[in-house]
C-alpha cells in the first residue's frame, strides 16, 4: 500500500467532525502562513548567522553520531 493509499484509508476511518481540522492542517502545510520573526528572533538569527561566519558551528551529523 502506498502512502496515498494508507492515507486515504485513514480518512475513510475519521468521524465526520475531525475531517475539518485535516483539511484545514493539509491547506497549512501546501501554504504555510507568513509570520514576521520578533525583535528578539531577528536577534538570535543574527547571532547565529555571526556564529556560522566565524565557523563555530556543530554539525547535526557529527552531534547523532557522538550521540550513539
Amino acid at each position: 500500500m502506498n502512502i496515498r493509499e494508507e492515507l486515504n484509508k485513514v480518512l475513510d476511518s475519521l468521524p465526520e467532525d475531525s475531517l475539518e481540522a485535516v483539511l484545514e492542517y493539509a491547506r497549512f502545510i501546501q501554504e504555510p502562513e507568513e509570520v514576521e520573526p520578533s525583535e528578539e528572533e531577528r536577534q538570535a538569527i543574527a547571532k547565529g548567522k555571526e556564529e556560522i561566519a566565524r565557523g563555530e558551528v556543530v554539525r547535526w551529523r557529527d552531534i547523532k553520531k557522538n550521540a550513539l
